[in-house]
């Protein structure tokens, strides 16, 4: 999948009307600078000031600060649309991957795509790009001015002006570097405290609390000394126009001098300066902005490069009646193959541990990359069922469902189409042994808390049941876990499978099923 471009989704055209609003920021400020020569030209003769230029001045004022804030808007909502694409692309590409390529990411990987590298996204569209444009329009443009106003103003200013921008863009291409230091070691703490976070009581059990504070602390002053070393170079460039300030205001009072330009011409040759300055500014943060982005874009390129799952290729459907199962030569983790048959009806403990189960049973559920023709369901190629027909044909029970956080009801009818109505959806679940559940957690309505962190491995087990028994499984795949599950729910399952008369794959370790294989 490749990565979102700035300008796509219609982002554009809104930068195009974000390079309007600039114009309009730099007409006005122009117009500003000839009703200031006009105005100090007019102080001079006894008649009243010039209403026309008086109002223009006045005017330009309230038209670059309605114009200045309608482009920070549309600055937001094109940064706003960038990271949202990017983060949207991003699960997509996430919900494609095998699940094992998943489970072997760090677990601070996708947080740190989600939410910290979205800001620099969002940033570069939302302020970088418009900063640029401004720079780009509104320089050659405050320049013209003065040319406008005095010719030796503009060779002055060209001149310095030129040096600045030099200056901005050497210390700009130094930022890169910076930027990915920086990144790298705010990353691998990220990393490490997600990792010890939840470990914290334990460790200082095993006397390790000390160790693990030293080398954070350690870590954290490399990160400290990479973030100062960025942020000085960043804010020595932003000062670059500060320092051009006073050197550029002495030259045109200079050159205005020289030239026996009028005082109105001068103080309008000021007023056009700070159309420079301002811009100018903003050109030394478009340097971190960039570096960030492309140190974000970058990351995501490579999240987005990894390899997708081949299922769902097409739209078949699975026959009815309990699944006739084929593996051919699937390979394995460990570097084995499997083959394996299952006639329809079977229940067959899976040939395989560890690891190697853990995948096939991962595989003849769809969540990972198995080349075409290798695992064949009632004849059907696993890769060319459609996602409906596999989410409901094959149906996996164990102790730890995916759950998200959110209501009870959520949690019971994940995965299914079509929804039992609250009646009959409760019924179900305390059949499951889900009573004493919904009277703790206050019903359907009761909060699931994230990871499931409020219910045990046998509530687990029931809703991932129930979840089974809304269904019309012809593969019910069992999880080891379900071997640790108390009599009852065991009873209740075997029960259940039993009324099914799907076929029943048993992961080494997972209950055993009072039904004999063929």
């Amino acid at each position: 999948m490749r990565c979102p471009g700035p300008l796509a989704n219609g982002r554009g055209r809104g930068l195009a009307r974000v390079t309007a609003l600039t114009l309009v920021q730099g007409g006005a400020a122009g117009a500003a600078a000839f009703a200031t020569r006009g105005l100090f030209e007019a102080l001079r003769d006894p008649d009243p000031l010039p209403a026309t230029l008086l109002a223009v001045l006045a005017t330009s004022g309230a038209v670059i600060a309605a114009a200045r804030v309608a482009a920070r808007v549309s600055g937001e909502r094109l940064g706003q649309s960038y990271a949202r694409d990017i983060r949207m692309a991003l699960f997509e590409h996430a919900a494609g991957m095998p699940a094992s390529d998943v489970a072997a990411r760090r677990s601070g990987y996708m947080s740190l795509r989600f939410v910290g590298d979205m800001t620099a996204f969002r940033n570069w569209l939302g302020l970088g790009l418009p900063r640029l444009i401004a720079g780009a329009v509104l320089i050659p443009l405050a320049l013209i001015v003065l040319g406008l106003l005095e010719p030796a103003f503009a060779v002055w200013t060209v001149l310095l002006v030129g040096l600045a921008l030099a200056t901005i863009t050497a210390g700009g291409l130094r930022l890169r570097p910076l930027h990915r230091r920086l990144r790298a070691r705010r990353a691998r703490i990220a990393a490490e405290m997600s990792e010890r976070m939840p470990l914290a009581p334990h460790l200082d059990r095993l006397g390790r609390r000390r160790t693990e504070r030293r080398q954070l602390d350690k870590r954290i002053d490399r990160m400290v000394a990479a973030a100062v070393a960025r942020l000085r170079l960043s804010e020595a460039l932003k000062a670059v126009p500060d320092a051009l300030a006073g050197l550029a205001a002495v030259a045109i009072l200079v050159a205005g001098e020289r030239a026996g330009a009028s005082p109105g011409s001068i103080a309008g040759g000021l007023a056009a300066l700070g159309l420079v300055l301002s811009p100018m500014r903003d050109l030394a943060s478009v340097w971190n902005l960039h570096s960030a982005w492309r140190q974000a874009a970058r990351k995501a390129e490579v999240a987005l490069d990894r390899s997708q799952r081949g299922t769902y290729t097409e739209t078949r459907r699975l026959p009815s009646g309990p699944a006739e199962i084929e593996i051919v030569d699937m390979p394995l983790p460990s570097g084995r193959t499997m083959s394996l048959h299952l006639a329809p009806g079977a229940v067959v403990e899976l040939p395989a541990r560890d690891g190697d189960g853990d995948f096939a049973l991962r595989a003849l559920a769809g969540l990972e990359d198995v080349p075409a023709g290798r695992i064949r369901l009632s004849g059907v190629c696993i890769t060319r069922l459609s996602r409906g027909a596999l989410r409901r044909g094959v149906a996996l029970v164990g102790a730890t469902p995916p759950i998200l956080q959110g209501s009870l009801r959520r949690a019971l009818t994940m995965g299914v189409t079509d929804r039992l109505a609250d009646d009959r959806l409760e019924a179900l679940a305390r059949e499951a042994g889900l009573g004493p559940t919904l009277d703790r957690l206050g019903g359907l309505d009761g909060t699931v808390r994230e990871g499931a962190r409020n219910l045990s491995g046998a509530e687990g087990a029931a809703i991932s049941l129930v979840r089974a028994r809304q269904l019309t499984p012809r593969l019910v795949l069992l999880e080891d876990s379900t071997g640790s599950l108390d009599v009852q729910m065991q009873e209740r399952i075997a029960s259940w499978l039993s009324a099914t008369g799907a076929t029943v794959l048993r992961q080494a370790g997972a209950m055993r099923v009072p039904r004999a294989a063929p």
